[in-house]
């Protein structure tokens, strides 16, 4: 059965509706069915209302009231392409239809049938071609939901609302926690099934209202209009936390990964796309810096932190080139013995106007930014060439332990920049131990572990900080060269006020050794916690009670003074 093509006639009269519909008859029978309507609101409706393929639009007077017109129906987003028609030649009507949005324009006194039914079979046509690549210029392939693109144009267009009614929205920015761990281990093909899943079930959590998009790769924003209150988004976001971290069953696995939601308000948050759209992120990432799934919304004080984090990696920038970079020292102590086996290099910023700023308060900028390359080398060199020195100098035999970030190891000379280092140092790369924290070897395992053995080999050693604060597999434990866990200091700080912790930081030590590891109990700041350290078995200990980290010359001094490499630790 042939479809029929229904058509909407608006400004003409039955008999012109009669006269158009045996000329398509005349060239495809029954394929056509043409109706008339006014050319007032009523017909304009009924034309946008979906149930025409076409409308035929006839305009007797001027091409100002087809600019109108036509102005209207492109407002209305519709998908119906338009013909314009008049009874005779308007060369300024002519001129002027298809810049403003017509398919064709006819001129009744010169039609026919062929020429009729090719305009507006093409008109359809061409139409549906259109709407197929804007389609695909403005949606995600993989989910088939509007990508940056399309997202940002409805972003502005809220805005403008926005503004003009003086409402308020809400923009969330979604991305997806440890996704790279399910393309690593699982596939891409099971990593897109996941991320199609995932819009999925943000869809069902919108109103008719509302609009999504993926923005790439793992990341999802939501646009959220007429929010009536904090609180309501609040609950939506809690909502899309749960639906996103319920398991997934995907061709026989079941899968969960976690989300990080970011959320900025208009106007509070900023009146540009491109100020919501970094608030949001910004938001989502200090989600991202707490364990587990989290949203966060945007507040004045992170747009605080943001500006001082910019100026931080101006002065960071400056700080490599005019060497405000040092390290500091402080000694491990070995417990049997009572000496000092290793010196942990700190590193170090004297920043003009702040003063000392210690790592963790600008390594992240450092990260970001890739000048975590150049500063993570250099302060390797420095360690191992202060080593050296120190060798020369006290006649003593330590070993060097130094942090390394995990991006770092995303350099694929690292191993044999390293390498070179030890050589132009000579120092005994034996003498020379890594530190990784615990949370970032398990993110990164893969390229991490590729990096770890060839090091290994050189017979440089491993050393697990943080222990206990992240999530460790047992089995990685014990096939990475990872010789020693370090406990972490924050352990330490309840160590004797709470039952429950002395426990867990006892289980800590039994574990590691019962894993062939050794034990390093880091932030000993007391008599007693060293006393218990002691008791409970732990190798070696750290902390200011012990000893504060130190520049070269005062390491120098107290190691000729109290000749502290032979002498025990401390006392409880």
């Amino acid at each position: 059965m042939i479809s029929c093509t229904r058509v909407l006639l608006l400004g003409g009269d039955h008999s012109l509706a009669q006269y158009l519909s045996g000329l398509l008859d005349e060239i495809s029978p029954a394929s056509y069915q043409l109706q008339a309507g006014h050319l007032e609101k009523e017909g304009l409706e009924a034309l946008l209302g979906g149930e025409y393929a076409i409308g035929l639009v006839l305009l007797s007077d001027c091409a100002a009231a087809a600019r109108n017109l036509l102005a209207e129906i492109k407002n209305q987003t519709s998908s119906i392409p338009i013909v314009v028609m008049s009874q005779a030649m308007d060369l300024l009507l002519d001129r002027e239809a298809i810049p403003c949005g017509a398919a064709d324009y006819l001129v009744l006194d010169d039609i026919n049938a062929v020429l009729l039914e090719r305009s507006v079979r093409y008109a359809i046509e061409r139409k549906h071609s259109e709407q197929n690549l804007a389609r695909l210029a403005h949606h995600d392939p993989l989910t088939d939901i509007p990508n940056r693109a399309l997202f940002r144009d409805r972003l502005e267009h809220a805005i403008r609302v926005a503004t003009r009614d003086r409402a308020r929205f809400a923009l969330m920015f979604i991305d997806l926690d440890h996704f790279k761990v399910v393309n690593d281990r699982y596939g891409h093909d099971i990593g897109d099934s996941l991320i199609r899943q995932c819009a999925g079930r943000l869809q069902t959590l919108l109103r008719r209202s509302d609009s999504m998009a993926r923005m790439g790769g793992d990341e999802f924003t939501l646009l959220l209009l007429n929010v009536e209150s904090s609180s309501k988004i609040a609950h939506l976001a809690v909502k899309i936390i749960e639906t996103i971290t319920s398991v997934y069953n995907i061709n026989g696995y079941q899968l969960s990964v976690g989300c990080s939601v970011g959320v900025a308000s208009f106007p509070e948050a900023g009146r540009s796309a491109d100020a919501l759209l970094k608030s949001a992120d910004l938001a989502m990432y200090q989600a991202k810096q707490h364990e587990g799934s989290h949203f966060r919304f945007f507040t004045e004080e992170m747009n605080r932190d943001v500006r001082y984090r910019l100026s931080l990696e101006e002065d960071l920038r400056r700080a490599v080139e005019n060497r405000e970079l040092y390290l500091e020292y402080q000694p491990r102590f070995a417990v049997n013995s009572g000496k000092v086996v290793t010196l942990e290099a700190l590193l170090r910023w004297n920043h003009p106007q702040k003063g000392i700023l210690s790592a963790p308060n600008f390594i992240s900028i450092a990260e970001d930014t890739g000048l975590i390359f150049a500063i993570g080398y250099w302060a390797v060199r420095q360690a191992c060439g202060d080593l050296q020195q120190l060798k020369d100098d006290c006649d003593v035999e330590l070993k060097m332990a130094v942090r390394l970030s995990v991006r770092q190891f995303r350099d694929d000379a690292m191993v044999q920049t390293m390498a070179n280092i030890f050589a132009q140092t000579g120092v005994d790369a034996k003498c020379i131990e890594f530190e990784l924290t615990e949370t970032a070897l398990m993110e990164n395992i893969e390229m991490v572990s590729l990096c770890m053995r060839p090091l290994s080999y050189f017979g440089v050693t491993f050393t697990l900080d943080d222990f206990g604060t992240g999530s460790s597999s047992f089995l990685h434990l014990q096939r990475l060269p990872i010789a020693a866990l370090k406990i972490d200091s924050q352990f330490m700080a309840d160590l004797l006020r709470r039952k429950s912790e002395r426990r867990l930081v006892a289980a800590m030590i039994t574990l590691a050794h019962n894993l062939g590891k050794v034990v390093v109990a880091d932030g000993v700041e007391s008599g007693r916690q060293l006393q218990w350290l002691v008791a409970e078995g732990c190798d070696q200990v750290q902390g200011h009670h012990l000893g504060a980290p130190m520049g070269y010359r005062q390491l120098v001094n107290t190691i000729h003074t109290l000749q502290l490499a032979g002498d025990p630790p401390p006392q409880p």
